[in-house]
Parts: structure tokens; sequence; C-alpha cells
């Protein structure tokens, strides 16, 4: 088993390839990096006749879908053609600009509607507006802070990432014959009973998550998060007549969102001020935790010949050990895994003690350059401090460098490196820490 790690900005994309020659595509960063690092990997694929046996496109945050968007264009752009020339009778149709991608054989994905249901009209007309409320009154913006800049940032990251989803979703079920979700219920990868599991040669994925109950906490917190966005008291609920409403079918948010998007600086304003007023407010439930679509993430534990790899996503640590645990992973100590990307780029929302030490691992993936203050210093630190207590060596791999990032985020980044290495070179007998260099567009772990 080898699982390739991309330079991916502050994304994931991974390859995992099996030993008799299977391979995964997990994510696929930021679309100007995985047009730079990641695409000439594939293309020696496609030169090769090698398929991807399976993309997984673990949730819709931008930093993890942007990049499959282009591969899935060309897909559609090669489908288009094959069938003018071999169906349409016209032989002098043009070739798309670019090469052949691979063949793709299967996708999994978990759509933003399937997930969310009646929600996922109002969250993406609350997130439209407050783009461009931004681009409006950009001061207006600038000038919050703390909780308030968060929420904002959030949910204009938000925008990006609903209108990505919905591409994906068009490519895939629309334009091209990529099968989503094959042989799960309802279209929806999830953690099930019987567990799920599917072989791609000598490789065997079992997923671990999303759970159908975390799936429903994530609907009640996004409910509550409308709510409280806008004003309190009022109530994100199905209305009595069944009718559609401005917040989408289903919801009784009459009168309560905009009507559009603001038209002057004086409405922009007011929604921004609104906005931050309710930052304030849901700040004690950590707004910036409730946003973004994490809890989502598809996640699952690939093996071969006794070899384990744990692919997280951004998912919270609680969701991963409820997936081991019914995996049946966590009976008898904590598990041990050959590698463990990671999640939610090294978040401290997303990691404790109480995964750490549940978890040990021989290689710890590391996926981020500085955004957010990701990779944490302090996951770095719970990490070290879990794993010591277990034997053997660790390797912690990190897939950017001070140096590579852009300049906002290397001090963030800096100081991630500096904790796992100032951990080297206290226990140099347990621990390496490995850095991408700038000039290559991946590191490998091989097993």
């Amino acid at each position: 088993m080898k699982l390739e790690v991309f330079f991916a900005k502050d994304g994931d994309c991974l390859l995992l390839t099996s030993a008799d020659g299977h391979h995964i595509l997990v994510d696929g960063g930021r679309t100007a990096s995985f047009e730079s690092q990641t695409r000439p990997v594939l293309q020696d694929l496609a030169d090769n006749g090698a398929p991807l046996d399976l993309v997984v496109v673990s949730h819709i945050d931008a930093d993890h879908i942007s990049g499959i968007i282009p591969l899935l264009q060309d897909v559609a752009a090669w489908e288009v053609h094959d069938f003018q020339v071999k169906e349409g009778n016209n032989p002098t149709f043009p070739e798309p600009k670019r090469p052949r991608p691979p063949e793709i054989l299967g996708l999994w994905h978990n759509s933003w509607r399937a997930q969310l249901g009646d929600l996922a009209g109002p969250i993406s007309a609350i997130a439209t507006q407050v783009s461009e409320a931004i681009e409006l009154a950009p001061r207006s913006d600038a000038e919050s802070t703390g909780p308030a800049r968060i929420a904002l940032t959030s949910i204009v990251d938000l925008t990006e990432s609903i209108s990505d989803g919905i591409e994906l979703m068009s490519l895939v079920d629309d334009q091209t014959p990529v099968p989503r979700n094959k042989g799960f219920r309802n279209k929806l990868v999830r953690l099930r009973k019987p567990i799920q599991r599917r072989h791609f040669g000598s490789l065997t994925l079992t997923v671990l998550g999303p759970t159908e109950e975390h799936l429903d906490d994530l609907r009640k917190e996004w409910r509550k998060w409308l709510e409280d966005l806008l004003g309190s008291g009022r109530q994100a609920g199905p209305r009595g007549d069944g009718q559609g409403s401005a917040g989408g079918p289903g919801l009784g948010l009459d009168g309560l969102l905009p009507a559009g998007p603001p038209t002057s600086r004086g409405e922009a304003e007011a929604l921004i001020s609104s906005i931050s007023n309710a930052a304030e407010i849901i700040a004690e439930s950590n707004a910036a935790r409730v946003t973004p679509p994490n809890r989502a993430s598809i996640t699952v534990l690939a093996e071969e010949d006794g070899k384990t790899c744990l692919l997280t996503g951004d998912a919270a640590e609680d969701e991963l050990l409820e997936g081991l645990a019914a995996a049946g992973r966590l009976a008898g100590g904590p598990f041990r895994c050959d590698i463990l990307k990671v999640q939610h780029h090294g978040s401290e929302n997303n990691l404790s003690t109480k995964f750490a030490d549940q978890v040990h691992a021989d290689h710890y993936v590391f996926c981020g350059d500085g955004a957010h203050g990701n990779p944490n210093p302090r996951v770095i630190a719970t990490i070290v401090e879990s794993r010591l207590k277990g034997p053997g060596r660790f390797t912690m791999w990190f897939n950017c460098s001070e140096d590579r990032t852009i300049a906002s985020r290397r001090e963030a980044l800096a100081a991630a490196i500096k904790e796992a290495q100032d951990a080297e070179s206290r226990h140099p007998d347990r621990i390496e820490v490995k850095v991408l260099d700038d000039t290559q567009p991946s590191f490998a772990v091989e097993l």
C-alpha cells in the first residue's frame, strides 16, 4: 500500500495505491495545486491505461472539492467527443484541448441536499447574500472582529463550497458516465449495520462515517444556526401549509430571509451587521465549527495485507472513534494504524487527548499550509505526548513548508513544524519529522 500526499495549499489531495495496482483518489485540494501538482501524476496513469478505481470526495468544502471539478470537466468533455465520433457519425469532431484523463470507475460523495434536505436552500441563500453584501461593503466586513469575523469568513467560504458541490453533482450525475455511491442505500455513503466494506483488488475500504445520528445532529445545528442568525425566537421549521418559501421548500422563513441579494451599500451594511450581532451570541457554541460541513465527512479505513491507513477528511474525533468502535477496532486498547491522515488539517477543534490516546499511528500525515492556524502546534504536542506512551518510532509528515505557503500563513505553519522538530530533537530515537521539499509535488508513505 502506498499513500501519495500532494501539496494542496490548505486542502487535502491523496492518492492511495494498492500493491496490485488499484488507485483511489481522495479529495482534490484547490484547483491551482491540483492542476500543477496532481494532474501530471494522473495523466501518467491515463497514458498507461490505468483507471482510477474510485474517487472519494469527503465533503463539499472548497479546499477538498475544487480540484476534482476540472478533472470531471475533462471526463465530460471527452464523453461528448466520444459520443459524437462513435454515435453521432461525426468523425471530425474536435478532440478536447486537454489530454484524456484516466477513466474513473466510481465516485463517492454525499450531496449537500442529501445531507441537509430542506435546509440546503436557506443556507445557500444566506451564504450567497452575505458574500454579495461583503462585495458591496467590504469595509464593514473588515471592521468586524472576533467571532463576527470568523462567522463572516466561514459563510463566504461556504458560498464557494456550495457552488462547487452543485457543479460536482451536475458533472457526475448529468454529464459523465461515472457511477456515484453505487451499491449504497439511498445513494448515501455512511456508517451502517452491517458495516460497509468495498474491495479494490487487494485493498479493502471500510466506511466509518458519517453516521445517520451525526447527520441528524448536523441538521439540528444548522437549523439552530439559521434561527439564531435570523432572530431570536424565530423557528426555521416546516410551514403548516407545506408550501415553499423564500428560504426554500418547506421552511417557515418567509419574511425572515432578505427578499434577495442586497442592492445598495446600506442594505449590505445592515446584513453584515445582523450577522455580526448574531455571531456574538452564537460564539458560545462555536459558530466557526458549525458553519463548515466538516461533520458530514466520509471517513474510511483502508487495509491491505495487515497494513492500515485511516483517512479522516475533516471529521470530528467523536465521529471517528464511533466508527472505529463499530468496526471493532477499539477493543483491547488503542487502535494501532500504520498511517493516520490527521483530521481537519490538524485543527485543535477536531483532536484532543481523547482521540490521540485511542489512535496511535506509525505515520501522522498533516495536510495544511497554515490557513486558519492549521496544523495547530497544540495538536502536534497532544499527538506527541499520547504517542510516546506507546512503543516504537513514528514519523510526522508535513505536505507544505514555511517557504512554500503564502506570507500571511508562514508564522502559523512555522510554529507547527517547529513544535514537531523540537519534539524530534528531544526524542531522536522515537520521532522523525519530514517536510515536503518545495520542488516536489508530493511525498509517498509506502508500507
